[in-house]
């Protein structure tokens, strides 16, 4: 399609209804990007969340815990 086929398929549809235009762009956008369907979550099972949250060896300490966010503020702010 040209630049003159363009124009005048422009100033026909000027003289349409504002909401028919609307309507028309959406359908012409349609056709350029196919609408986006969300997948649904993926649903796990408790043993396959138990085996996320799982650790090598035991939960650290209240005090390994406070080393352990002192060392990543300081990675943080220097």
């Amino acid at each position: 399609m040209d630049a003159e086929q363009i124009f005048e398929v422009m100033e026909r549809v000027r003289e349409w209804d504002a909401a028919v235009r609307i309507d028309l762009a959406h359908q012409i956008l349609e056709t350029v990007v196919p609408p986006q369907i969300p997948k649904p979550p993926k649903k796990r099972t408790l043993e396959e969340i138990h085996a996320l949250l799982k650790i090598d060896g035991p939960a650290p300490t209240d005090e390994e815990c406070k080393k352990i966010i002192e060392e990543e503020r300081l990675k943080k702010y220097g």
